[in-house]
């Protein structure tokens, strides 16, 4: 997916056009309060496109919101096939989840968390939670597992928040402590650490499940 920015809109479509200030907007202010006429007005365009492009408000929300999770899904592609590592399939999985896209994504998904609106769990639910499960599925498959405990599902998230947080928190973490990410500006390495973590902790929930 190209990277939609302010910067970058009045060469697009109208219908990138569109999508580009609805990330920003939305992503600066939600969804309810931003109207589709200052959306249209912002991207330079009829006001009857967003319901040519997208059918009504919502949709054009839907869109904006799936663009995000398409390119990341496309990256996932094989991550859990059988004949890689642990390690790599751990790493694989979060590196998506470590790169900001350096558009509104990152803003809009932070306040969708804080106060998820309807569309947005219909696209998580849809979109993100298959691939999830498929996560979840792997890590018990590697700790010896036919079904994944709560414990295991516990870490597939933990993992996942923690690459999430790498990704989005970048500017406090480099002000908590500068340099620490300098030599790792794609988070390749910090990619790589997290799988390392992961696996041992795999470990951990194995042994304990052996043992009961």
């Amino acid at each position: 997916m190209a990277v939609l920015t302010p910067s970058t809109t009045g060469s697009l479509a109208p219908r990138e056009r569109l999508l580009a200030v609805a990330a920003r907007l939305f992503g600066e202010r939600g969804l309810d309060p931003v109207t589709t006429r200052e959306i249209c007005a912002a991207a330079g365009v009829n006001p009857g496109a967003i319901h040519y492009h997208f059918g009504d408000k919502d949709g054009l929300y839907r869109e904006v919101l799936r663009l995000p999770i398409q390119a990341p899904s496309q990256e996932l592609q094989g991550f859990d096939a059988p004949e890689l590592s642990l390690h790599e399939a751990i790493r694989r999985f979060l590196q998506p989840f470590l790169t900001d896209d350096d558009a509104c994504s990152a803003q809009l998904f932070l306040r969708e968390m804080q106060a998820p609106s309807a569309i947005f769990l219909e696209s998580v639910a849809r979109d993100v939670a298959p691939i999830f499960e498929r996560f979840v599925g792997l890590l018990a498959r590697h700790a010896g597992m036919a079904e994944p405990t709560p414990a295991l599902v516990q870490l597939a998230m933990g993992l996942q928040a923690m690459a999430h947080d790498y990704a989005m928190s970048r500017p406090l973490m480099d002000a908590f402590y500068p340099g620490l990410l300098a030599d790792d500006p794609r988070l390749e390495q910090t990619g790589r650490r997290l799988a390392d973590w992961g696996c041992a902790l795999v470990e951990f929930e194995r042994q304990r499940h052996a043992n009961r």
